[in-house]
């Protein structure tokens, strides 16, 4: 299978990435006077390394965007394609004579996803945004009470869409076989984080508090804790066989068969006992204790910066 990727940033190139990696040939195209937006972001140079990361399983092909030879090139490239995915504006859609009725007059047996944020909406919209709008920023902060309050780690939203692109395209290009009209369609950031929520974080769970589950620290089975020399333990021992070697390997046996899983000041508790314990050894001490031991008890870090 062969795609076409004319995005940028991050929900796009990332879906094109996996699809890649899945052995389909991805060729990027890009404007060689107005390159990705995450290689001009020098205030993080994190933005240029995932950049790089994205476009690794790629062919990279820089043309003009203005040059009419060039944009008649990507359209005779497109021609053998099997899928276009799209999020560039209108304007430049019309530079490279991508526009619907002229997709519509072009080709045939192709398909074209295009990149949205929400249907009739276009807004523009970062990962904090979609998520304060989605109400998953809601099981970040429920219960805080921080004057500032860091974002989450990572981009879940823009991570959200990424998959939902990529199975967007997989499925438009199956729909698209044996049909001549090339099918575009158009597939939605709002959608992708929609359908995310309804899963992970259903209306029945967004009023709860404490707004803690397993996966954000309510049980002390399932946490990170300090090292003396400013590691963590990272440990998950959740099912009761981990966690009783867990308590046998970390010296903690006077800790009950329960209290992996317990709640409320109990939870508390526990935590405090299992820290006072990870905080006498250093992350290579306990790396010692757990190597090949199955008990979902891993090492992070230290890390020290200059």
């Amino acid at each position: 299978m062969k795609i076409i990727d004319l995005t940028w940033r991050l929900p796009g190139p990332l879906a094109t990435y996996f699809l890649a990696r899945q052995g389909m040939q991805v060729i990027k195209y890009e404007d060689v006077h107005h390159r990705d937006p995450f290689l001009k972001w020098s205030w993080d140079p994190a933005f240029e390394a995932v950049y790089h990361a994205f476009q690794q399983p790629k062919e990279l092909r820089l043309i003009d965007f203005n040059a009419p030879d060039d944009a008649a090139a990507l359209r005779a490239e497109i021609a053998t394609a099997d899928a276009v995915v799209m999020s560039f504006p209108q304007r430049v859609e019309a530079k490279l004579g991508l526009q619907e009725h002229e997709i519509a007059e072009e080709f045939s047996g192709i398909c074209f996803t295009r990149l949205g944020f929400r249907p009739g909406d276009d807004h523009s919209a970062h990962d904090l945004n979609t998520m304060a709008q989605s109400h998953l920023l809601k099981m970040h902060i429920l219960d805080r009470t921080d004057d500032i309050i860091a974002p989450p780690f990572l981009p879940v939203t823009g991570m959200f869409f990424s998959y939902h692109i990529a199975i967007t395209v997989l499925a438009t290009a199956m729909r698209q076989k044996g049909e001549q009209a090339p099918i575009q369609n158009w597939c939605y950031l709002q959608d992708a984080v929609d359908h995310a929520q309804e899963a992970y974080y259903p209306d029945t769970l967004q009023e709860r508090t404490p707004a803690t589950f397993l996966h954000n620290g309510r049980f002390p089975c399932y946490n990170m804790y300090r090292t003396r020399d400013g590691g963590y333990l990272a440990v998950a021992a959740v099912e009761p066989k981990f966690w009783s070697r867990f308590r046998e390997l970390a010296g903690l046996e006077d800790l009950g068969d329960d209290d992996g899983l317990v709640d409320g000041p109990r939870a508390v508790q526990v935590k405090e006992r299992i820290l006072a314990r990870i905080r006498q050894r250093t992350a290579d001490e306990w790396r010692e204790i757990f190597h090949g031991e199955n008990t979902c008890v891993d090492l992070v870090g230290p890390y020290h910066t200059n």
